[in-house]
This record gives C-alpha cells, sequence and structure tokens, in this order.
C-alpha cells in the first residue's frame, strides 16, 4: 500500500474534481441550449435519465463499496463520469447528451457514499463535520479555477471545455489508483456466506437500521423533497437567465462569461461561509446541525422563490447566489448528521441511501417541472421548484424534537 495520508488526498479528490467538474458544468447548460437547441422539457428529461440511473444504481453500489472496499468504487467511479462528460461534448445530439447523462450518473452512484464512507474510515481521529466542511471548501477552490479556466477555454470551442473536463476526470482516476489509500476498510464479516450473499446482508443490515431510526427515516423524506425542488432549479436557471431575464451584454461571448461570473460568485459567497460556520458553530453537534439545516432550508425556498419571481437581472442574480449559498452549506451539515452514529460496514450502504432518495426525488418531480414550463413558462415551473420543498422544514422541526439524535427512537 502507498504511504499516501488519507485528509490530503481527500481534499485533492474534492478539489481536483470539482476543477474538472466545473470546467464541464459552467457551460454546459449554454452548450445544451445554444449548440444542441434544448427546450424546457427536454432540458428536465436530461436529469431524469441522471436520476434514473442514480435511483436504480445508487443502493447497489453503495453495498458494493461497504462489501468490496471503498478506494475500487471511488476509481470506477470517475472513469464512467470522465466518459459521460466527454461523451457530451463530442456529440452534439439530444441522444447522445442523454446517454452521457446517464453513463456520468452509473459513475457518480460509485463515488456516491463511498468517498464519504472512506475518509470516515481512513481519519477516524478528526472531526467529520469539520472534514466535510474543509472538502467543501478545497471543492469551492477547485470549482472557482474550473469556471475561470472553463470561461477560457470556450473563448475556443463552446463544447471544448466539456471535452477536458472528461479526459481530465479520467486521468483522476488512473492517479487514484496509485495515491488513495485503503488501510482501516473493515467489511462486514462473512461468515461462511458468498460474494452474493454478502452483499444482500449488507443491504439489508442498511435498511434495518434506518427503519429503527426515526432520524434517518426523516433524512431520507427530506432528500425526497430536496430532489424533487433542486431538480427544476438545476435544469432552468439558465434558460430564465438567457430567455426570461436576459443577460447584460459583455462582448462576443456575453452568456458564457455571465455564467463564469455566475458561477464564480456563488463559489466565493460560499467558501467564506462554509469557513465561518466551520469556525463559529459546532458542527459535530446533531442538535446543532437540525436547527442550522432548518434555517438553511428555509434561505432555500426564499431563494428559489425570489429568483423565479424577479423582475431584473441583478435581484434574480443575489436570489440566486442566496439559494446556492444555502444548499451548498446544507450539503456537508447534512452528510454529517447522515453518518452520525453509522456502522463502518454499511456507512456506504446508508449514505447511498440518502442519495436514492434524492435521485427519487428528482426523476419523479423532474418531468412534471418540465412540462410545466414548456406549457406556463419557465417562471412558473420555478416557482413551483421553490415550493415543493416546503415540506422539509416540517420534517427538520420533527427531527429538532429529538435533538438531532440520529439513535433516538
Amino acid at each position: 500500500m502507498n504511504g499516501f495520508r488519507a485528509y490530503p488526498v481527500y481534499l485533492g479528490i474534492k478539489g481536483a474534481f470539482a476543477l474538472f467538474f466545473m470546467l464541464w458544468a459552467t457551460v454546459a447548460s449554454v452548450y445544451r441550449i445554444e449548440e444542441v437547441g434544448l427546450d424546457p422539457l427536454r432540458l428536465v428529461l436530461l436529469g431524469t435519465a441522471l436520476e434514473v440511473a442514480v435511483l436504480v444504481f445508487e443502493v447497489p453500489t453503495g453495498v458494493l463499496a461497504d462489501t468490496y472496499g471503498r478506494r475500487r468504487s471511488v476509481i470506477v467511479g470517475f472513469l464512467l463520469m470522465g466518459s459521460g462528460f466527454a461523451l457530451e461534448g463530442a456529440v452534439p445530439t439530444f441522444a447522445a447528451v442523454l446517454v452521457a447523462q446517464a453513463v456520468w450518473g452509473v459513475g457518480y452512484t460509485f463515488i456516491s457514499g463511498a468517498l464519504e464512507a472512506w475518509i470516515a474510515d481512513e481519519a477516524p481521529e478528526r472531526n467529520l463535520g469539520r472534514v466535510y466542511l474543509r472538502g467543501e471548501q478545497a471543492d469551492y477552490a477547485g470549482s472557482l479555477l474550473g469556471v475561470i479556466l472553463s470561461v477560457a477555454f470556450a473563448t475556443y470551442a463552446l463544447n471544448l471545455p466539456l471535452l477536458l473536463g472528461g479526459f481530465l476526470t479520467v486521468g483522476l482516476a488512473v492517479a487514484l489508483f496509485f495515491v488513495m489509500p485503503e488501510r482501516n476498510f473493515d467489511p462486514s464479516p462473512r461468515e461462511g456466506r458468498t460474494s452474493l450473499q454478502q452483499v444482500r446482508a449488507t443491504a439489508r443490515g442498511g435498511v434495518r437500521l434506518v427503519r429503527a431510526r426515526p432520524v434517518l427515516l426523516i433524512l431520507l423524506s427530506v432528500a425526497v423533497f430536496t430532489g424533487m425542488s433542486e431538480e427544476g432549479f438545476d435544469r432552468l436557471y439558465a434558460k430564465h437567465f438567457l430567455d426570461g431575464l436576459g443577460l447584460p451584454s459583455l462582448g462576443a461571448l456575453d452568456s458564457v462569461v455571465w455564467f463564469g461570473i455566475i458561477n464564480a460568485g456563488a463559489l466565493i459567497l460560499s467558501y467564506l461561509a462554509a469557513e465561518v460556520v466551520g469556525r463559529r458553530l459546532n458542527v459535530g453537534d446533531p442538535a446543532v446541525v437540525a436547527r442550522l439545516l432548518l434555517v438553511l432550508n428555509a434561505c432555500m425556498i426564499l431563494g428559489t422563490l425570489s429568483f423565479a419571481l424577479a423582475g431584473s437581472f441583478a435581484f434574480a442574480l443575489a436570489a440566486f447566489w442566496f439559494a446556492s449559498l444555502a444548499r451548498t452549506l446544507a450539503e456537508p451539515l447534512y452528510l454529517t448528521w447522515l453518518n452520525e452514529g453509522l456502522e463502518p460496514g454499511i456507512r456506504a450502504t446508508v449514505i447511498s441511501m440518502g442519495s436514492q432518495a434524492g435521485a427519487f426525488g428528482e426523476a419523479s418531480a423532474g418531468p412534471v417541472i418540465g412540462a410545466i414550463g414548456n406549457l406556463a413558462g419557465v417562471r412558473t415551473a420555478l416557482t413551483v421548484a421553490s415550493i415543493i420543498l416546503s415540506p422539509a422544514l416540517l420534517l427538520y422541526a420533527r427531527a429538532i424534537r429529538h435533538q438531532g439524535n440520529p439513535d433516538a427512537k
């Protein structure tokens, strides 16, 4: 086994992949609208293809990670994600982009849960809440650089950042084969079971744990409503900026440059906010996390609704940044809470259940919100996306009554 330490490798993974992902993501929405020519319904159907892939594969790949190793799962995931990014940039047709979404969606399921479980096991001496927050800050730093490079490369060809993001993500997978350690992986005892029986036993263990802990059930329910809301927001925000509000002119590449500014602003604000939260609050305390998540979800609803109803570009930009800030802060806190008290042998499985719940929400609501966008306009679809998140507030309030304790009955 190599001599690299897990925590620096984790931060490197978060920062490097964020850079490569934002190379792709910064111009992907513009590419789909301007090069592929997609309408609101087809834009959301792309997300549906992605989330169906996640829904089908999320828990099985989490079980595989718990059974055979998180390192192996992460490497396979980056190989698939990179291939999906590159395919979209190489073939500008709806069918190709649809397939690309499904491919990188499957890749995402190999990483989701596995990476978080890996660092929880490999760095047990560290405060997990702070580890995840530092990982998010590395993500923000890499993402900011990715936004800048994406805009620069897009001046040569709009699909070039997509291709580079894909090839570099595949390169990351190859690099991790040599530098990613796994010293503390401890799968559940096989007790004479075959590999398939062991996989089934791990899955059943995760399900039993979630059913036995009301707070975990609440968190999975929250993920469903969050996914339903985020799908419409993620797929239609660019359409709202481009067609509903209009972007101020910044030269020949005004749309690409503006989306670079929009994403960069969100990342800088998120980085600063994460620093404040990490220093001022005890993010390892489930009760503190529960209350903070309630506030952040209320901010997400307010920000998304304000963005949908905004009558000017400046107000819409401020609302977009506000909603994005609340969302990016909520993600590591949610993971910290979900991780609380989990047994190492089923950690990735339970985290994957959270991702699968989110995917179910996105896949079920996505086509409906897309159809609303086609029939009643993007502004109405975004309004619906904001309202859908409201039940999460009631669920968080219920969890707070348990003081955020996942072991509460």
